[in-house]
């Protein structure tokens, strides 16, 4: 770790020592961009010198102005979201301006929108060597999206769901695969812990974000290789002009139903940048507030309370064409809860699982090109995250250890409990682009980080009625786990195809100071990706990926599930072993014009080859043997296999057109337990069909319709008995199958202009209209509170307002 901050404090001040030099830039271009079709002015459009920190925006009339540049030839590159990208070259001669006029078509497909998630620089989704789709900051407002969580099930392949009605924990499927076989990302950065997605989804505001770039399968070595599912990065804003903007909006729950809750949101933000370019901020502000939802009318939640705020900043300097500065930061404050009786104290509730979350993250990122032709770049970076969750997961105790019922129900003091996390990573990143290495033109990439992580898990001392005594302080884990990895990526453009070939090399050691355990070992990741280009408008791409898991501490693990019927807490087996993934996808994709109607289609085949895959194995707690245990191990190996379709149609300006359908089956090599006495080789939780549907109307510059709708298919799962159904009858364990869902819903937006500069917008709509939700879930306080499926929200009607200069 000492050897690594040196490194990079070593490069910092080369890189300051570098760009401090003098400069003798003395010339200017200007001009305008416009809509090639509607020949209207384009304002907001980035115009930047490409590879370079230098850029400016297109004003409200189209216009730019970009200084200080140097006699002699350059090429400007043009850049707006929902047009394609464009290149234009010019000259400069001393003091004499250039004045250029510029027409960018509209990409209605996506296919020309710049990612950064498949090799950690700037490229076009069609070149990209990795299937990347993106959500944009449109597409979670046409869903009405509050949170990442919302959001994310408008993508191919991947599923949104909630796993307790106790504590409302969330967690995404991709590929049909756990939500620990993904990995978030925060701007490229792994500094999401394991405590902190726990219910990470929700601590997520869609108004940081600037857009969802995800990429299913092994994914890049440059990001990690747990990421063996794929890869969620989150884009945050950034300040590119001076607006802002301020959005209200109230949910109503469970309309036309026995309970009906609200969820109010309100939020904010707003970009000043510099008159020079130089400098910029983004600031937002956020704050959430939803009543608990009860389906059964048996005064138990169904949908937890939730009471979250939060502001965050983003800003950027830049010291020359050459160099840059970024800093970010942001904080969530989140409380929640649930059970029955929410306004009491938790103890003197029958079920109660309440969170209180403090988190705050940022980090700070150093861009520098190296040379003047700008094929040599420099990226240092450290970023952290640090969480304080406060917990209290208990029940009531209505008999003592013989079964004898109390005549009053006794408070679970016990329950209490308090958890410091502080996640960090720091690295440095060199990149080239080479006119040949060893065959053909060549882009390198290569990089060192090391990644740390704390967790320090207590349960909270307390008094002891039946023993007469205060106990202390109990440490449940006291983990940390450091990983130094480095990483080489070599990408040739060999004209008909792309190869990119890369590896990452971890040594990973994690100790838990708690049970006095040590897991330590060094892997070898490799990555092979082919992208063959057919034609202009057909690409073939095929890739091989090697992932695994640490045995460590992962987010269920910090969650227990709680109900009169039984306790379930999870604990590592001291015998757990590192979890390895060899994944292989195979995709083609189209796009095509036919009488103006653009389309595209894409089809992707995966097969994912688990070994030593972890799974929950449930045995009696011995401390209390009414209660569980689950306890996490290794299963022989598991395979999961399917085949995933996106398509979208663009018959005109006015429609634009999206769905997406996954096929997809998994299983493992043998009958596991996977309840106290279910066996099955079933990956649990898992469907094999599901898929999504996404129509947006402009029928005038001021309307716009958004019909949306996701589509879940049978599942198997695990429904532990002990609670009761409808009809008071006592639940005895089993295999469900469960049924099928089909959530559809719509937003209604119109919007004022005043001027330029502001506008306001009236919007309403319907989410899952036709109230698409479980119908069989336990009653009482003895429910099995993770017997939950299908859409996470009941029929729910919201309606907002929003007003700004940018909307």
């Amino acid at each position: 770790m000492k050897k690594l901050c040196a490194i990079v404090y070593l490069l910092f001040v080369v890189s300051i020592s570098l760009f401090s030099m003098p400069n003798n830039y003395r010339g200017v271009v200007k001009g305008m961009v416009v809509n090639q079709s509607s020949k209207d002015p384009l304002p907001f459009v980035t115009v930047s010198i490409p590879n370079s920190t230098n850029g400016t925006l297109t004003d409200d009339s189209g216009a730019f102005l970009l200084g200080n540049l140097k006699p002699g030839k350059h090429e400007l590159q043009f850049s707006c979201v929902g047009f394609k990208p464009m290149r234009k070259q010019f000259e400069i001669q001393e003091n004499v301006p250039v004045n250029l006029q510029v027409s960018l078509s509209e990409d209605v497909i996506g296919l020309a929108q710049i990612v950064v998630s498949a090799d950690r620089s700037q490229v076009s989704r069609k070149e990209a060597p990795v299937i990347v789709n993106m959500l944009s900051a449109k597409s979670l407002q046409q869903v009405n999206s509050c949170s990442l969580a919302e959001g994310l099930a408008f993508a191919p392949g991947i599923r949104v769901e909630n796993n307790c009605n106790n504590c409302g924990f969330n967690q995404v499927r991709m590929n049909g695969m756990e939500g620990n076989y993904s990995q978030i990302l925060i701007n490229s950065r792994q500094v999401i812990s394991g405590l902190a997605s726990v219910y990470g989804l929700e601590h997520i505001p869609t108004s940081m974000i600037q857009r969802i770039e995800i990429v299913r399968g092994g994914g890049s070595a440059l990001f990690g290789s747990n990421a063996i599912a794929g890869t969620i990065n989150v884009i945050t804003k950034d300040p590119i002009s001076n607006n802002f903007s301020l959005n209200i909006q109230n949910n109503i729950l469970g309309v036309g139903l026995n309970d009906k809750a609200n969820d109010f949101n309100i939020d904010f933000n707003s970009s000043i940048i510099s008159d020079d370019r130089k400098t910029g901020m983004f600031l937002f502000g956020v704050k959430r507030e939803r009543e608990a939802w009860d389906a059964t009318n048996d005064g138990f939640s169904n949908l937890v309370e939730i009471k979250s705020k939060g502001a965050g900043m983003q800003a950027y300097h830049r010291f020359s064409d050459r160099s840059k500065l970024s800093a970010e930061y942001h904080f969530i404050n989140e409380y929640r809860r649930g059970g029955d009786h929410l306004n009491r104290l938790p103890f003197n509730s029958e079920i109660a699982e309440q969170v209180e979350h403090d988190i705050h993250a940022g980090g700070l990122t150093w861009d520098l090109y190296l040379d003047k032709e700008r094929k040599h770049k420099l990226s240092t970076f450290v970023s952290g995250q640090y969480t304080d969750r406060e917990t209290y997961y208990g029940t009531q105790m209505f008999e003592d250890a013989d079964g004898n019922p109390y005549t009053v129900p006794r408070p679970d003091y016990s329950a209490f409990g308090s958890t410091k996390d502080i996640a960090s990573v720091i690295g440095t990143q060199y990149a080239t682009d080479l006119d040949k290495f060893l065959m053909a033109p060549a882009k390198i990439v290569l990089g060192i980080e090391n990644t740390y992580n704390t967790l320090k898990d207590k349960k909270l001392g307390y008094f002891d009625p039946i023993k007469n005594l205060m106990l202390e302080n109990t440490v449940i884990s006291d983990q940390r786990y450091n990983t130094f990895g480095s990483y080489a990526q070599v990408k040739w453009d060999l004209n008909f195809m792309n190869l990119l070939v890369g590896g990452r090399f971890d040594s990973y050691r994690i100790k838990n100071d708690a049970d006095h355990s040590v897991f330590s070992n060094s892997v070898f990741c490799p990555r092979v990706n082919l992208q063959f280009k057919l034609s202009e408008n057909i690409n073939v791409r095929t890739s091989y990926a090697r992932g695994y898991r640490a045995p460590q501490i992962f987010d269920e693990d910090l969650h227990i599930e709680a109900s009169t019927a039984r306790t379930i807490t999870h604990e590592l087996d001291e015998n757990l072993k590192e979890e390895t993934s060899n994944t292989y996808l195979l995709s083609a994709e189209w796009d095509f014009t036919m009488n103006k109607w653009e389309s595209y289609f894409l089809v992707e085949g995966f097969y994912n080859r688990l070994n030593n895959p972890f799974y929950n194995d449930y045995i009696p707690n011995p401390d209390n043997s009414q209660d569980l245990i689950a306890l996490r191990t290794n299963a022989g190996g598991s395979d999961v296999a399917g085949v995933n379709f996106e398509y979208k149609l663009v018959p005109s300006h006015v429609v634009n057109c999206q769905l997406g359908f996954t096929l997809q089956n998994g299983k493992y090599d043998t009958a596991l337990n996977q309840g106290e006495n279910t066996f099955t080789d079933k990956v649990l939780r898992s469907p094999n069909q599901y898929g999504y549907l996404l129509v947006n109307l402009n029928p005038s510059h001021h309307t716009e319709l958004s019909i949306n709708g996701t589509y879940t298919g049978p599942m198997h799962m695990v429904h532990l008995g002990g609670g009761l159904d409808k009809n008071g009858m006592l639940i005895e364990e089993s295999l469900v199958k469960t049924n099928s869902f089909y959530d559809l819903g719509f937003k209604f937006a119109y919007h004022i202009d005043f001027g330029d500069q502001m506008k306001i917008e009236f919007n309403a709509g319907v989410k899952n209209l036709f109230n698409s939700f479980q119908d069989d879930p336990d009653y009482g306080n003895s429910r099995d509170a993770t017997y939950v499926y299908g859409p996470i929200s009941p029929r729910t009607i919201f309606f907002g307002i929003s007003l700004g200069n940018v909307l």
